[in-house]
Formats: structure tokens, sequence, C-alpha cells
């Protein structure tokens, strides 16, 4: 039965009633002396008709000291409590009040919990009136046992909730997946953390750490083999925990270590190379970047942020390893934040440019054709690389719709030239790897190839290694309906990746350019340069591929490229990439690129 219930049965009675109770469960067995009975018992009610008789006399939260004073030191109050305790029978007394200017009789009576209930009630000579207070009584007492019982069920009750509110208070700091503290106990942690710093000077570090090629493993493997990854490398990290060193799932497959008591950078560092060479052990590879607190900063999401471009370092560096923050990666990241920034408006606004790059036959110095190659020029800043903002075009996607301008304005303007010049040479466009996944992107070549009525034999797309890393056959399908269309397939940037000349012959490609880092030392005379170049361009032209070589600047580099057979060559010392109306003079005749030859 709950407190209301109880109070509103005793206002019932007519007979003045007060109530005296321990003031919590387990009190009045604890209570050995007169002291502890007189202090920690105290009036939990009072009936309606006491309030009304004797409301100035006894108020609720009175201490039974209290009520003692106001009823009568005669009565041995602590022996019938302790009487009625021992014995478990009620026990009663009949005295004079001279505050009340009434007779009262006291009736105590033992619960099973323990509490001592006192009714202090006025005695009416009635003998019916009597007998009344009687089975009021026995009433009161049913109702104390109720309550004791209410009581222990409301225990019950909150035991429940204090392990459910333990269990939400798990939920919500801990990542269900993997178990592991989750990035709100993070920020809590890491201010907890700060205080340290502010107060004692102390330092600490963050390792953000991202696994390598996971989006491989779930193309090509499943999501579940990829969450399996994820859980082993929670396992992994879990044995590192400590006082010193706490670990996280921030997000996806990126964790945090956080370490303190640093003294140098080597002590996080040293951490993290042990991290990175159990994990390798365990068939694991990750990319991480290191900040630290206070020297990269004192806010979680600057450090977090610092920790992020590390990491990619990290990434571009070869993947695999561990990276500090340094003040230049911060440049780099808002030169990187300014493009990004300007490179949707300069869509918009048609700032991009095509340039063409010639490029000419060794033997014959006939022109071959031209590369198209994407240049933007910003008022604010200057020509922006192309290794600028490409990466950051295929990292937003715009690549895409940047990517269709550039395949469309090349085709019109191999159209024109075909048209106006009776030019017979390959025009070569790039294609991101992202732009060669869209959907849609063999319909949309289709499309441009009817409407300009090219020949397809004219038209050469130009791809990198990277669009075979995420699913290779996918992608070999893809390029062998480019090529049984008509169109040529070149491969570039050959000898900078992971590629072999035995991965070739699975490739549906017509022609391969050699990367400038080998001709720039062709020369050299250690020869171990020409010496590759050699064997690529003798291995290739018997398979049937056209070969061009990148970068060639110097007559001397020319010579060598003669002498090994290589059947095209690009560069500066033929021609800069040139806009469309320096190339139409050329095609025109009134720029004779060959004569440089």
């Amino acid at each position: 039965m709950k407190d209301r219930d109880y109070k509103e049965v005793l206002d019932k009675i007519s007979t003045p009633i007060v109530v005296i109770i321990s003031n919590d469960e387990g009190t009045a067995r604890k209570a050995r002396n007169k002291s502890d009975f007189e202090n920690k018992f105290s009036v939990h009610f009072m009936n309606e008709s006491f309030e009304k008789t004797y409301g100035n006399l006894i108020k609720v939260g009175y201490t039974t000291e209290q009520c003692v004073e106001k009823l009568s030191k005669e009565v041995d109050w602590y022996k019938m409590a302790s009487d009625c305790m021992e014995s478990g029978e009620r026990q009663m007394d009949t005295f004079y009040s001279t505050n009340a200017n009434a007779w009262l009789r006291v009736h105590m009576n033992s619960t099973k919990s323990g509490f001592i209930i006192i009714a202090v009630v006025n005695v009416d000579k009635d003998k019916e009136r009597e007998q009344q207070l009687v089975r009021q009584n026995l009433r009161l007492a049913a109702l104390t046992d109720e309550l004791s019982n209410s009581r222990e069920e409301l225990k019950k009750r909150l035991e429940n909730i204090t392990f459910l509110n333990e269990q939400l208070e798990f939920h919500a700091y801990h990542d269900p997946m993997t178990g592991l503290a989750n990035r709100q106990k993070f920020k809590m942690d890491f201010e907890d953390w700060l205080k340290s710093v502010h107060n004692e000077g102390a330092r600490f570090g963050l390792i953000l750490l991202d696994l390598d090629d996971l989006k491989m493993i779930n193309d090509s493997q499943g999501h579940s083999e990829g969450d399996g990854v994820i859980c082993h490398t929670a396992e992994i990290l879990k044995r590192f925990k400590s006082e010193n060193m706490r670990v996280y799932r921030y997000e996806g497959d990126e964790f945090i270590v956080m370490m303190r008591d640093i003294n140098s950078q080597d002590t996080i560092l040293n951490a993290g190379d042990m991290l990175l060479e159990v994990m390798n052990d365990e068939g694991i590879e990750f990319s991480g970047g290191i900040a630290i607190c206070p020297d990269d900063g004192e806010n979680a999401e600057d450090l977090l942020k610092y920790a992020d471009m590390a990491m990619y370092e990290a990434k571009r560096k070869g993947k695999n390893d561990l990276c500090f923050f340094k003040s230049i990666m911060r440049e780099r990241f808002m030169e990187k934040v300014e493009i990004q920034s300007k490179l949707n408006k300069a869509l918009v606004d048609g700032l991009f440019q095509l340039y063409y790059q010639p490029q000419f036959d060794v033997a014959t110095n006939k022109l071959r054709g031209f590369e198209a190659l994407l240049r933007w020029y910003d008022e604010e800043i200057g020509w922006i690389n192309p290794e600028q903002f490409i990466p950051i075009a295929e990292e937003t996607k715009l690549v895409i719709p940047l990517g269709d301008w550039i395949l469309e304005t090349a085709i019109r303007t191999l159209k024109d030239w075909i048209e106006n010049f009776g030019f017979n040479g390959i025009m070569s466009v790039n294609v991101s790897p992202v732009q060669l996944k869209k959907p849609s992107f063999i319909f949309d070549l289709q499309d441009l190839v009817k409407k300009y009525k090219i020949p397809t034999e004219n038209l050469e797309i130009e791809i990198t290694e990277g669009v075979f890393i995420d699913n290779k056959n996918e992608v070999i399908g893809l390029l062998s309906q480019i090529r049984n269309m008509g169109i040529g397939l070149s491969l570039d940037d050959f000898g900078t990746g992971y590629s072999s000349l035995s991965y070739l012959q699975m490739l549906p490609i017509t022609t391969l350019k050699i990367d400038k880092s080998f001709i720039a030392n062709i020369t050299d005379k250690s020869g171990v340069e020409a010496n590759i170049t050699d064997s690529i361009i003798s291995m290739v032209t018997k398979m049937g591929l056209d070969t061009i070589a990148e970068g060639v600047e110097k007559r001397e580099q020319l010579e060598v490229l003669k002498n090994i057979n290589c059947k095209n060559i690009q560069g500066f010392l033929k021609g800069k990439p040139m806009p469309k109306e320096r190339c139409e003079q050329i095609l025109g005749g009134n720029y004779d690129l060959a004569d440089h030859l």
C-alpha cells in the first residue's frame, strides 16, 4: 500500500491519531539505545481529526523526543518500543497529557520489516467508541504491514531501475558492435584529461586509426567480413587499454587511442609502432595520424582534425604507417578548403578550359594527335595545378559533371578539327576512375559518339591504374565494351603503381604511356632507367601495343628513345599544352612544331 493510501484511511477515522515511524527501513532494529529511538523516529502522518484537535501540539516531522516533550515524560516510551520489538506484540499505555488537556492512549506495533508504529489516540469512555477504536487499531496494524510490503516492493523496483540505468549508461557511452567506448565517451574523457593539462602541465596525445582498404573487403567479400575485421581490430585495441591508455571506436572503420603522460613524441610513437606491429601480425593494416595536446591544440575537434590530416598523409605515402601532425598540413588543408569552395562555382561559371598537348611519331615526325588536359585559372589564386584540384574533385564527386564536360568538349573539338582541317589523328581524353564507375558512363559515351558522328578510331580514352583498385573484373568488362566500340584505350603513368607486364595481358588497352619519372633519368650513365624502359617497350611492342613516352624535354632523351624504338613522344621538347586556337594554327599549317624534332 502506498503512503497516500495509508493517509486516506487514517483521515476516515474520527478518533485523533498520530503515527510515529522510523525514518528509514532497518533503523528500528539498529536503534539500540534511547537516544537512537528518540532521534531516529519521527511523525510521518496525522489524520485530519488529530490535526483539528491537537494540530498546534505536534507537527509532521517531529522526532520522538519532541513528541515526548509535548505529550508526557512519565511514559517509558523506549521500554515499550523495545518490548514491542522483542516480543512482536502490541504494547499500550494510558496517560494524562497536560498540554493536550486530555487522557491519551499509546499503541505500539512492530512490522515485518522492523518498523515501530506508534498510534496516540484520545481515550473515549464510551465502550462502543472503545471497540471502534480497537477495530481501527487492528486495521491500522494491517495497514502497517501493507505499507511495509509496499516499501519492500518499492525497494525491488528501485533496484531494477538502478540496474536499467546502469545498462542505459553503458549503451549510451559504448559502441554496440565492438563494446569499445564511443565518441561521446571520448569527448567526456578528453575534457577530463584536459584538466590535468591546465592543472599539472601534463601532455596527452591522440592516434586516429583508419583501417586500410576496408572498402575493398566489403565490396569483394561482403560487409559481414568487413564487420569481422572491425571487431577483430577492437579486440586487439582492448589489449592495450590501461590507466594511461584508452581506446574508442569513433565511427565506421576509424578508432582513437588516447594516451597520457607523454614525455616526448617518441613515447606515443613507440606505442603506435607496437600497435601497428601487433595489427600487422594478425593480418590488419591501418594508417594513423598523431596529434598532441596541448602542443597542437587544446580543442578535441581541432586535434581530431589535425590527427585526420596526419592520417591522410600516412595514406598518401603508401598506407600502413603513422604520421605526426605538422603545421604545414594545416596550411595544405586550408588551401584544399579554399579550392573546394571555388570548385563548384568554377564549374557553374564555366571557368575551366581544355588545353591540348601534341603527341608525335618518333620515326616519321608526324603528329599522332593531342591529349586533352584540363586547366583552371582563378582571378584570386591564379593558375591552379590539376594535381591540386583533381583529387578534390574526385573526393567531392564533382569530377563526374566536370568529366562529362571534358569528354563532350574534347569530342566536339575533334569533330571540328576533322571537318575544318581534315584532322585524322587521335584525341586522347583522361577519364577519372570515379567518372568511369558512373552507371551511365557507357551509354553517355555512346550518345556523344552518335551526337557528333565522330569516327571512333580517332578517340582514345586514357585511364590510370587507379580504376582497378576496387573491382578488377567489373572494370575490365567495362573497358572491353569501350574497346568494342572501336575507341582506343591508353594506360597512363605505367610503372608508378602496382601493375606488372604480365598484368597488361588482362587489359584490353591499345596504348601504354611510359611515365615521365623514367624519362627524366633515361640518359644517366648507369643506364638503369634506359634498360627498364627498353625492356618495357620491347615487351609491349611484341604484345601489339602502341607506346608513348611522357615528359620528353631534352634532345638527348629523344635520342635514347629512338634507339630503343619508342613509338611516340609527348613533352615540352615538341610542344607544351596549348589552347584550341593555337592547335588550330598548327593544323592549318601556320605553325610547324615538327621543325623542332
